[in-house]
């Protein structure tokens, strides 16, 4: 069953406060595995990069839609 998702900064977020409570717009797309990790998948011409969304982005929320 595929679950749809919205990764969100979180309401305190201190690098940049402008970025609070918004939507994050990263450079690839975000996928949750079947065990509920979160990861970054980036294509890059040939390459494919795949990184843990909490390396990328220390501190998020996830906004589940129905």
């Amino acid at each position: 069953m595929r679950k749809k998702f919205k990764i969100m900064y979180p309401r305190r977020y201190d690098p940049d406060p402008t970025l609070s409570g918004k939507q994050y717009k990263g450079k690839g797309m975000v996928v949750m595995n079947s065990e509920g990790v979160f990861f970054e998948v980036t294509f890059d011409g040939f390459y494919t990069h795949i990184q843990k969304l909490s390396e990328v982005l220390p501190k998020y929320d996830v906004c589940w839609k129905n």
